[in-house]
């Protein structure tokens, strides 16, 4: 009887590790980078980009809650849990960005099929068919000091799976100067509330504009390229460096410009379908005129450039300062300024984005060397 048992109790843990592998979780990038919340406190946060939760076996398998685990030298200090009314959105989302074709547009943002293999199907709810997927974007963790690795656990009805990602917390491996030579407004930063932080070569972008006295970004009533203070200043290279990629043919569209008196709930809803355009013609409509240049491991983008301005060639050697083109409006750009960004890779959508480490840098009114945020006003010391 005893070695009945002892048989019994055997196969019971492998049908629980057998279970324990129906699911594999898979995320893309594979890795995540934090960025600083308040340097003060050392308060950090990461975005999990992009998980998939995949079913393998050939039994359907029921997601009940995912447990996401920021951690240190294996010890969790900050969780959080989705529970079953978030997973429900996240399956519908998922199914409906598959269905509506966005997922096929949007494909830089899953890392091609890094992901999802060619052929996987997004499941509409948390019940998984054999061989189909669901997708939980954009989950924020937020920490103080210094944490390692995100530990993620995926409960079903057969059993509980995991995976683990590192967490980098240093900035880019070399510096980099501002692109750009006086003062100038960084409206659109890493921080959480903007739009950068949620798609992944862009992560940790910047867009920087110009301000005037009259505390606007333009002169006049902004219907003008000509009106805003960015447009044709010039674009200096942030470090040496070859480069790799060059567009300089792209029209711009001064369509995409807010017009007066609009309100901005209309001016959003008008601007959507025109930019879902831009996003179906991939670089060209997305970054626009552009250069791309290569330091070693890394790569940074100069976007939205004005058309003909472009003043390097592919492989050439350029050095920090350099004037390479004029801040324009081309691509799917709102209005003119400077899309500055580096990434890990030559392909200006097919890569992640990484936090940039500015030298020399003057952020004005702030007490203390940190990492910039939206609404800075930023210049390199002279």
């Amino acid at each position: 009887m005893r070695r009945m048992l002892m048989s019994l109790t055997a196969l019971g843990l492998l049908v629980f590790l057998g279970a324990a592998h129906a699911v594999e979780i898979r995320f893309y990038p594979k890795q995540v980078r934090s960025y600083e919340l308040d340097a003060t406190r050392n308060i950090r946060s990461v975005v999990l980009q992009n998980m998939a939760i995949v079913n393998d076996s050939k039994a359907d398998v029921t997601v009940l809650e995912v447990v996401i685990e920021v951690l240190d030298r294996g010890v969790a200090y900050e969780s959080r849990t989705v529970r079953t009314p978030e997973l429900d959105r996240a399956a519908t989302a998922g199914a409906n960005l598959q269905s509506s074709g966005m997922l096929g547009t949007l494909a830089f943002q899953f890392g091609g099929t890094a992901l999802l293999p060619k052929g996987t199907t997004l499941s509409a709810t948390r019940v998984l068919k054999s061989g189909a997927a669901m997708l939980l974007m954009h989950q924020v963790l937020t920490f103080d000091g210094k944490r390692d690795s995100v530990r993620v656990n995926v409960r079903t009805l057969t059993g509980m799976n995991e995976a683990s990602v590192f967490i980098l917390n240093n900035a880019s491996s070399m510096g980099y100067s501002l692109p750009f030579d006086g003062m100038w407004h960084d409206g659109a930063a890493p921080s959480l509330h903007t739009h950068h932080r949620w798609a992944v070569p862009e992560e940790f972008a910047h867009d920087f504009t110009r301000i005037g006295a009259n505390g606007l970004p333009y002169s006049g009533d902004g219907t003008k390229l000509t009106d805003y203070y960015a447009y044709g200043q010039p674009v200096l290279a942030a470090a040496d460096g070859q480069v790799i990629a060059v567009l300089n043919d792209e029209p711009e569209d001064t369509s995409l410009l807010q017009r007066p008196g609009e309100a901005l709930d209309a001016y959003v809803k008008r601007i959507i379908e025109r930019q879902n355009q831009q996003l179906a013609r991939g670089a060209r409509g997305i970054v626009g005129n552009h250069v791309l240049i290569q330091h070693g491991q890394e790569y940074s983008l100069y976007a939205h450039l004005q058309p003909g301005s472009v003043k390097v060639k592919t492989y050439e050697t350029v050095t920090r300062g350099q004037p390479i083109a004029l801040v324009g409006s081309s691509g799917s750009s709102t209005e003119p300024h400077l899309h500055f960004h580096v990434c890990d890779g030559p392909d200006v959508l097919l890569c992640a984005g990484i936090p940039v480490r500015f030298e020399n840098v003057e952020i004005y009114g702030a007490l203390q060397s940190r990492q910039l945020q939206s609404g800075d006003l930023v210049r390199n010391k002279k």
